[in-house]
Formats: structure tokens, C-alpha cells, sequence
């Protein structure tokens, strides 16, 4: 009997060693909270091309990174340029920090600043190339029309203009400019003897 006692108070000494041993020591990290992630797919290094209904490119996507977002359904890219054809004589070049895209609707956000560069197809001469730049570019790749609703800067060869915003139509090269600003350097009067 008493080697039972000396047992029970010897296990109860323990066990009071080893509580106080795990509450110092034994804290659990909490637990990870793991939420349903808002990209079902994403790539690094991506070259695209998209064609129209003949089967013809219509556009050649290069980007830095692309992820989908299927709560969104739009591709959202970093780094873009994209080589796009949308008629027979139109070209242009866009490059952007940061696009959206939705295959569906064709829908379009580039931000982070953006470059839309005109460009001669090959056999046609024609004027001058123009070079929008601007902050934010939206539109649709299916109408193929584009606007900025953001100040913009042109040049098109030594000519160059700033507008409050700006509509085009990639399809047939027509641009729209709103509130104009140009600035108008003439050369240095010189005056000369008339006699």
C-alpha cells in the first residue's frame, strides 16, 4: 500500500513536470487559414497569337507574365507588347506596364503607362507613323476601337501634340483628339537691312 501511495504521488509529480514543461514549451503555431486563391492559372515568358474567324492573325501577345482570374474572367498580364493587325491595312505596336484582357468580350485595360505606334504593312506607303503614349488605354480587340479618357501625348514625324483624351479606330486608322494643345516655337526674328 504505501509502494502505491509513493507510485501515485511519483506519476502526479510527472505529470505536473511535463504540464508545466508543454505550456512553457510546446506553444502551437496557429494554425495556416488557407482561402480559395483568386488565379486558376498562371505562366512567366508568354508568347500568344490570336487569329480572327478565317483563321488570319489578328494579334501577337508577348508578356513578362500572365495569370487568369476566374472570378474576373480576364487574363491579367505584366510587360506586354502586342503586334496587332485588325484590317488588311492597318498595323499597330502596343506596349504597356500592366493589361487585362477578357477572350470573351474582348474587352481591354492597359495601365501603367502605354505606347500605340502605328505601323506601315508592308507595299504601302503611307504618311508618317503616329506614336500615342498616355497613362491608361481601354477598348475592345472585337470592335477594334481603343480610347483614353487620360491626357495623351502624339508625334507623328516632327509634329507633336498633347490632348485631354483621345478615340480611335484601329480598323480604319481614324483618330479623335480632344482639347488640343500645341505648342508653337517660331523661328528667331531676324532683322535685315531692307536697303
Amino acid at each position: 500500500m504505501n509502494n502505491t501511495r509513493i507510485l501515485i504521488v511519483l506519476a502526479l509529480i510527472i505529470a505536473g513536470i511535463a504540464g508545466w514543461f508543454f505550456q512553457k514549451h510546446g506553444e502551437i503555431a496557429p494554425p495556416v487559414n488557407i482561402e480559395p486563391s483568386e488565379v486558376d492559372y498562371e505562366a512567366t515568358d508568354i508568347k500568344a497569337v490570336q487569329t480572327n474567324e478565317d483563321g488570319e492573325t489578328e494579334y501577337e501577345l508577348n508578356a513578362d507574365s500572365i495569370s487568369h482570374n476566374p472570378n474576373t474572367n480576364q487574363d491579367e498580364m505584366s510587360g506586354i507588347t502586342m503586334n496587332w493587325e485588325p484590317s488588311a491595312t492597318q498595323r499597330y505596336q502596343i506596349q504597356a506596364g500592366t493589361a487585362a484582357i477578357n477572350q470573351q468580350s474582348g474587352d481591354l485595360k492597359l495601365s501603367g503607362g502605354f505606347v500605340l505606334t502605328s505601323q506601315e504593312k508592308s507595299g504601302q506607303a503611307n504618311s508618317e507613323p503616329i506614336k500615342v503614349t498616355g497613362s491608361e488605354l481601354k477598348g475592345n480587340t472585337k470592335s477594334r476601337k481603343v480610347f483614353s479618357d487620360k491626357p495623351v501625348k502624339v508625334e507623328q514625324g516632327m509634329n507633336r501634340f498633347e490632348a485631354a483624351s483621345m478615340t480611335a479606330n484601329l480598323e480604319t486608322g481614324d483618330y479623335e483628339f480632344g482639347n488640343i494643345a500645341v505648342t508653337f516655337s517660331p523661328p528667331k526674328r531676324q532683322d535685315k537691312a531692307l536697303f
